[in-house]
This record gives C-alpha cells, structure tokens and sequence, in this order.
C-alpha cells in the first residue's frame, strides 16, 4: 500500500500509477473479511482533494449477483460503486482528518447519478479511482464531525458515476451512551414471503431482502427481510440495520414497483440515480416497510427516466425517503 501526500493543485487521472497488487487493511473500511476490501491505494492531492483506487471484483456473492442473458451481457451496477464509495469516505477520513478507528460513523445523505448504464465486465480486472473533493466540513463548536464529498468515480480511466455524500461520526463513549439500550435481538422475518429474484434483480435468493409485496392503489409496500447471517452486508455486527441493506431495500422495491406497472423485467432496467436521506436509526427488533409511491412518479426531463418518490418506514416513523431514476437499457 502506498501512503503519498502529492503537492500538485490538479491532478491527471492515470490509473497505471496507483497500486493493486493488494488490497489496504480491512479495518481501514470497517471490514471484517478481507473479501469485502475493494480499495488498494490512497493519495493526498491537498487538504480538499484526495484519490483512491480500487478494483471491480468479478466473482463477489453479493455484489456480482446480477441477471444476464448471456455471459457477454455482465455488468456492474450501480451498488457496487456505491459501497466503493463507502469505503473511500471512511479511509480519507480516518487517514487524514485524525478520526480514530474507534469512531462510529452515520450516513446521513448521498445524491448518486450512475452516467453509464452499462458498466462491462472485461477478461481482465477492471481498475477504480474514485476522485474526492471535501466540499464541506461540519463542525459541532470546533469540533470537527462530519464531511460532504464530491466523489467522482472512473472506470478504467472512463468517469461513469458521480456521488455526493454527507457522512457524521461520533466518539464511541458518546455512542455508546445514544445506543447501549438498543435491543440487539433481530425482529423474525422467516415468515416473509420473499420476493422472487427475477423480480428484484438478483440470481441467489440470500440476497433477496423484501418480500410480502403489497400491490395497491398508493403504489408498493414492502416488508424489508434482515438477515444478521448474511456474508457480506453484515460482514461485521452492527447496533441498527445498516444503510447498505435499506439502500438495497429501495433498489429491489423499485424494481417490483415497476414491473407491477409496466410489466419489465428487471434486467431491462437500470437504477441510474440513488437519491437517499436517513433521518433516525433502523432498529433491529421491529419490522421495516419499503414503499414505493407510484402515484407520485414522474419522468426526467428529458423523458428517458422514471422517477419514482419512496420511503422506508419503521413503527410507522420515516426512516429514509428516496427517489429512484430508472432508465430503459
């Protein structure tokens, strides 16, 4: 791994000049499995810009799980970026603002726009840089306790996403004060008829997380399935369900919302825009609702996307609220 502080003001992306023969340490990303680290090198441009680099991988449980026709039809979507994302803001953070790996964090916002439906799988791996702007720093007093980055994600040197993300940390005494009461027991969701993975864009039923699809005149409500023993979302015990289940709970709820009103299948379908705020905590031992309002959708302006309004809800309290933009492949 590779620890440089670069002096120049701009910078080239070149993806032949970062390291990917291994991956950083896990704990770096809050990872317990080595297999879930995608991130192999970081840079310092200067104190509002920063680079990491990373890789696509082509064989991952979760995140390779997506239907195809054919073996020439494989893509990557738009989760993966997402959870690349994730772990840059958590690597910049702790290796440059001095937050200690004790630290816990909350996702409080992202604004994601994939510009490429088609992100291909090649014969060789494909390479990440992920380039960040800090566009601004939050402070509590003079505290320094959250940041909103611009990260703008390459592909084998192709820009094909771009994120705006606003993440918080807290000390872990004062965590632990905010959440040591938490119940820990999960709320049973064996009984949840779980979507079909057609529906919802998967090939593996583990990685179908809604299920009791309630098709009615408001749109779609789903129940949102937790399972603590999944490998990959929940690498590592949590206090609450984390952002990257619920993110995923939007993703394939949608995908029932549209195939309930245009008949599509979800792999002619690609989720071009994740816009996502989290307003409490998702607690384990009550249900989750998912609910997409399809009386409330409309088209882009360019009238090539639907925009789908959603929310997910928790003892009848918001707990996100979202809009989806879908476009035709």
């Amino acid at each position: 791994m590779s620890f440089i502080e670069d002096v120049e003001s701009e910078f080239i992306i070149r993806t032949g000049s970062y390291n990917y023969q291994n991956t950083i340490p896990k704990s770096c990303v809050h990872r317990a499995a080595v297999g879930e680290v995608f991130l192999t090198d970081i840079r310092k441009i200067h104190d509002n810009k920063y680079i990491t680099a990373g890789y696509l991988p082509k064989s991952h449980i979760y995140f390779n799980d997506l239907p195809y026709r054919k073996s020439s039809d494989r893509v990557y979507d738009a989760i993966l970026l997402l959870e690349i994302c994730r772990q840059t803001s958590i690597y910049v953070t702790h290796n440059f603002f001095a937050v200690p790996y004790s630290a816990k964090f909350v996702f409080d916002d992202a604004d994601f726009t994939l510009f490429d439906s088609d992100i291909p799988y090649k014969t060789e791996c494909s390479n990440v840089i992920v380039e960040v702007d800090i566009i601004e720093r939050k402070f509590r007093k003079s505290e320094l306790t959250g940041l909103i980055f611009r990260m703008d994600i390459y592909v084998d040197g192709y820009c094909c996403a771009q994120k705006i993300m606003n993440i918080s940390w807290m000390d872990d005494r004062k965590w632990h004060r905010l959440r040591s009461q938490r119940p820990l027991e999960c709320h049973d969701t064996t009984s949840v008829f779980a979507a079909a993975t057609h529906e919802v864009g998967r090939q593996l039923p583990q990685n179908v997380v809604v299920g009791n699809a309630d098709m009615h005149d408001g749109g779609v409500t789903t129940t949102v399935i937790v399972d603590q023993d999944h490998p990959s979302i929940f690498d590592h015990p949590l206090d609450h369900v984390p952002g990257m289940l619920l993110m995923e709970a939007y993703r394939q709820t949608a995908l029932l919302a549209m195939r309930s009103r245009l008949g599509t299948q979800s792999f002619d379908l690609v989720i071009s825009r994740y816009n996502v705020n989290f307003t409490r905590f998702c607690e384990f031992h009550k249900p989750v609702y998912c609910h997409a309002r399809l009386g409330d959708i409309y088209l882009t302006d360019d009238k090539k996307s639907t925009v789908i309004p959603m929310t997910i809800s928790q003892d009848e309290k918001l707990v996100s609220g979202a809009e989806l933009t879908i476009t035709f492949k």
